[in-house]
């Protein structure tokens, strides 16, 4: 009598439960490893902001100076050459020092003048340093020319790691007054030009337009020069011995988040297009200076500081120092800590 063969294999319902096992313990690994690669990306932005501090007092070593946080010759009084303390790159072929000098390096950012420090001195010697990086006297006109391929060089070392995992084909970067076709080159890393602002009325819902905002001169946000009690302001020459407030407590570099200006000061469309970005690397002005006026992660998203990484922004000190500061930090705390020199005690933060 032949034996009977019994057929083994899973049922319906034993599968349903394997799956919904299965299911569950994906569920529950998932957020721990999204949460284990965000505090690697988390890890090597405050690294970036490390290495940004540590080029900056390298800088400070060679110079005796900090870089500018931009070179204006223009607006906001224009730049003196003979009361600037920091050194010309065209010393070499200009050595008279004239205006005239300057004007060719007009728009420049301090990021330019660190390259070397963060390792791309390739970069930085085919910068030509004869070209200008505004046109016309306006900072909304961007004509690159001369520069733009060492402009558009992509710096891991001024990219956020958690922004740019999630980059979207809006995000553009770089782009004044042309199609949105200029996607290389940005930054999430500003300089702190200080507490102060010439905005009139800093309650306007306006400034809350969101993805453009209603500014699209960054004069505006930089103001007169008795504004400028940060490290890095408009043809600024900050020594460390001017740093009295502390250089564990007043800020020279944070992240920043990235936003597009469409818009006009009245809130009218701008029909000539002239799109702004907050990356851009280069280009001394929103894109590499910020304010403490507003508070971290705030609505504005024109000059204040911010991050992706949620409820908290990455600083760097001034004594190179890399802390972690809640969004939700007293304000008046918040604006000391942008200022280098007021003497008012910073509270604990």
């Amino acid at each position: 009598m032949a034996c009977k063969r019994i057929k083994k294999g899973f049922t319906l319902i034993e599968l349903l439960v394997v799956i919904a096992i299965i299911a569950i313990l994906v569920a529950l690994l998932l957020p721990a490893v999204q949460q284990a690669r965000e505090a690697a990306r988390r890890s090597s932005c405050q690294n970036n902001l490390k290495q940004l501090g540590l080029a900056l007092q390298n800088y400070h070593d060679q110079h005796r100076v900090f870089p500018p946080g931009q070179i204006n010759t223009t607006i906001l009084g224009g730049l003196n050459p003979t009361q600037r303390r920091f050194p010309n790159p065209l010393e070499a072929t200009t050595p008279d020092q004239t205006l005239a000098s300057f004007e060719r390096l007009s728009g420049a950012s301090w990021m330019v003048f660190i390259l070397p420090q963060i390792d791309q001195a390739n970069t930085y010697q085919t910068w030509n340093f004869n070209r200008n990086v505004r046109f016309n006297g306006e900072p909304i006109n961007f004509n690159p020319r001369g520069i733009k391929p060492p402009a558009q060089t992509e710096m891991k070392a001024f990219y956020c790691p958690t922004r740019r995992s999630d980059m979207k084909i809006s995000n553009y970067s770089f782009v004044f007054r042309v199609a949105p076709n200029w996607n290389k080159g940005g930054n999430d890393y500003a300089a702190c030009n200080g507490s102060g602002t010439s905005f009139n009325d800093l309650t306007r819902s306006t400034w809350d337009l969101t993805p453009a905002q209603v500014v699209n001169d960054p004069t505006l946000l930089l103001g007169p020069r008795n504004l400028h009690r940060g490290m890095f302001s408009v043809n600024s020459s900050t020594r460390m011995a001017d740093v009295s407030d502390g250089t564990s407590n007043v800020i020279m570099v944070s992240e920043v988040p990235r936003l597009n200006f469409r818009l006009n000061i009245n809130g009218t469309v701008d029909t000539l297009n002239r799109r702004k970005s907050s990356d851009g690397w280069a280009w001394g002005g929103p894109a590499t200076i910020f304010s403490t006026q507003f508070g971290p992660n705030k609505t504005l998203h024109y000059s204040e500081a911010g991050s992706d990484h949620g409820q908290i922004v990455h600083v760097t000190f001034a004594d190179g120092s890399v802390r972690s500061i809640s969004e939700n930090i007293e304000i008046t705390t918040w604006r000391n800590l942008g200022n280098m020199s007021n003497g008012i005690p910073v509270s604990e933060f």
